[in-house]
C-alpha cells in the first residue's frame, strides 16, 4: 500500500496512508484479546477441567484433541476461501468480528458444563461442545488475522499493531488466568464445576465485548478490488509457492507448542510441585501476565533498533538456555516465591515471541503477494490457524504421553517422584527443546527489515503503475 492515493481498477482513488490512530489499534488489539479468552481457556484449563473436574481419563482427553484436528484439516482451510471471497458493506475480514461473537461466547460457555448424564453421554458432550468451540474460533480468528494487511501496508504499522495487540492478549490472559481460578472459589459455593460454568461465562461476556469493540473500531482500507479474487486453485498456488509461509507455518506450530506445553502443565505444576492454592495460583497467573504484557511493550522499542528476525532469533536461543537452567530449581513449598521471579522473568522474553512472530507472518503474507501476484490473506492465516490447532493437539498429546508414562492420578496424594518429574519436564525442558527447534528455523527466515523494505517500495510501484 502506497503513502499516497492509489488507483483502484476502476480508477478510483482509495485514501491508503497506512498510518493508524491508537484507538484503531486498540480496536484492532481487542479482536484477539476476545480470542485469548478463548484460547487461554483451552490452553490453561481446557486439560485440567477435563481430567480432574469433569471425570475424563487423560487418554482419552489427548485422542479427543487429536481426532478433532482432523476436522480442522478441512474447515480451517474452507474459512480462509470463505474470508477471500466474503463481499459485505464493512468489508471482507472486519464483519466476522461480528457475526460470530455472540455464538462463541454461548459455546465457551458449554464447553465448560458438566452435564448430569452418563459417561458415554458425557464424552459426547465434550466431543460436540469442543467441536464447536474450535469450528466457531475459526471462523472469527482466521478473518481476524487476515485484517491486519487491509488496515495498512506499513510494516513499522503492522508490528506497532501487534505489540499492542499483545499487550491487551496480555490483560485478557491476566483476566482469565487470575480470574478463573477466583471465580470458580467464589461463584461455585463449594460445587467447581458450578463455579467453572459460571466463571467462564463471566469471561465469555467480556470476550463478545470485546470481538464487538473490534468490529466498531476497526476499518479496512484496501478495497475489495484492490486485494483481488482468486479461484481456489490459484489461492492454493500462491501458497505452495511462498516458502516463507511455509516456513512460518512450522514456526507456529513449534511456538504454540511451547504456550500449550507450558500452560497445559501450570496447574500441575501449581497444584502439585509448589503446593500452592486458588491464591497462590492467582498470583502466579499474575505474575505471568504481567510479564507478558512487559514483554510486548519492551519489544515494540527493541524492534526499532534490531532486525525482527535477527531478534526473534536471539529470543529463543535465551529462552532455551532458561528452560534447561529451571529444571535445576529446586520445587516445593518453600520455593514458590523463588518460582515466581523465575517465571517472571521467563516471560517477560516470551512476550517478545508473539509479536515479533506475528509481524513476520503478515510479512510473509506481503512477500507471497509479492512473489506470486496472489493475495491469499484468508487462506495464508487458515493454514497457520491449522498448525496452531495442530499444536494444541501435539501439546495435549504429549502430556497425555508424559501422564501415561508416569502414571499420573488426580489429587496430591496420588502424586509420585515419577509423576513430579513428569510436570517439571513440561515446564523446563520440552519448552527448551521447541526453542531450539524454532532457532534453527529461523536461520531459513528470508523477512528481515531490508528485504521486506524492498519488497513493500516493489509493490507501490505495482500500484502505481
Amino acid at each position: 500500500m502506497s503513502t499516497t492515493s492509489l488507483p483502484n481498477t476502476a480508477g478510483q482513488a482509495i485514501a491508503a496512508s497506512g498510518y493508524l490512530s491508537i484507538r484503531e489499534k486498540i480496536g484492532y488489539g481487542l479482536g484477539d484479546a476476545g480470542g485469548t479468552v478463548i484460547t487461554c481457556l483451552i490452553m490453561n484449563f481446557l486439560t485440567f477441567f477435563y481430567t480432574d473436574i469433569f471425570g475424563l481419563t487423560p487418554a482419552l482427553v489427548g485422542t479427543m484433541f487429536i481426532v478433532l484436528r482432523v476436522v480442522d484439516a478441512v474447515s480451517d482451510p474452507l474459512m480462509g476461501m470463505v474470508a477471500d471471497r466474503t463481499v459485505s458493506r464493512w468489508g471482507r475480514f472486519r464483519p466476522w468480528q461480528l457475526w460470530i461473537a455472540l455464538p462463541i461466547g454461548i459455546i465457551g460457555v458449554l464447553t465448560f458444563t458438566v452435564p448430569d448424564v452418563g459417561v458415554n453421554g458425557k464424552i459426547l458432550w465434550a466431543f460436540v461442545t469442543y467441536l464447536m468451540l474450535s469450528l466457531s474460533y475459526t471462523a472469527i480468528n482466521v478473518p481476524y488475522c487476515a485484517l491486519i494487511n487491509t488496515m495498512t501496508g506499513v510494516h513499522r504499522e503492522v508490528i506497532s499493531c501487534q505489540a499492542w495487540r499483545f499487550v491487551l492478549c496480555g490483560i485478557a490472559g491476566f483476566l482469565v488466568s487470575v480470574g478463573l481460578p477466583w471465580l470458580v472459589d467464589s461463584l461455585g459455593g463449594g460445587n467447581n464445576a458450578q463455579g467453572y460454568q459460571r466463571g467462564v461465562a463471566v469471561l465469555c461476556v467480556i470476550a463478545v465485548a470485546m470481538f464487538l469493540c473490534c468490529f466498531f473500531w476497526v476499518r479496512e482500507r484496501v478495497p475489495l478490488t484492490v486485494m483481488g479474487k482468486f479461484s481456489p486453485r490459484e489461492h492454493l498456488r500462491g501458497l505452495r509457492q511462498n516458502d516463507q509461509l511455509l516456513l512460518m507455518l512450522l514456526m507456529s506450530f513449534l511456538l504454540m507448542n511451547v504456550f500449550n506445553i507450558r500452560g497445559g502443565g501450570y496447574m500441575y505444576f501449581i497444584t502439585y510441585v509448589l503446593h500452592g492454592g486458588a491464591g497462590y495460583a492467582s498470583l502466579f497467573f499474575t505474575a505471568v501476565t504481567v510479564a507478558s504484557i512487559i514483554g510486548a511493550v519492551i519489544i515494540n522499542g527493541l524492534s526499532r533498533r534490531i532486525d525482527t528476525v535477527k531478534l526473534y532469533y536471539y529470543t529463543n536461543i535465551i529462552l532455551a538456555v532458561l528452560g534447561i537452567l529451571m529444571w535445576f530449581i529446586p520445587t516445593g513449598e518453600g520455593y514458590r516465591t523463588l518460582w515466581l521471579a523465575v517465571i517472571f522473568i521467563n516471560d517477560v522474553i516470551l512476550g517478545f515471541t508473539l509479536t515479533l512472530h506475528f509481524s513476520l507472518m503478515a510479512f510473509a503474507d506481503d512477500y507471497g503477494f509479492w512473489k506470486t501476484r496472489i493475495r491469499s490473506s484468508g487462506m495464508s492465516f487458515a493454514f497457520n490457524l491449522f498448525f496452531i490447532k495442530l499444536s494444541w493437539a501435539s501439546s495435549a498429546g504429549i502430556i497425555s504421553l508424559v501422564f501415561i508414562l508416569v502414571a499420573y492420578a488426580p489429587g496430591i496424594g496420588n502424586q509420585t517422584p515419577a509423576s513430579l518429574h513428569g510436570i517439571r519436564i513440561m515446564e523446563t525442558f520440552l519448552p527448551a527443546l521447541f526453542h531450539l527447534f524454532l532457532a534453527v528455523v529461523l536461520r531459513y527466515c528470508r523477512l528481515d527489515n531490508n528485504s521486506m523494505a524492498r519488497i513493500a517500495g516493489d509493490l507501490r510501484d505495482r500500484q502505481l503503475s
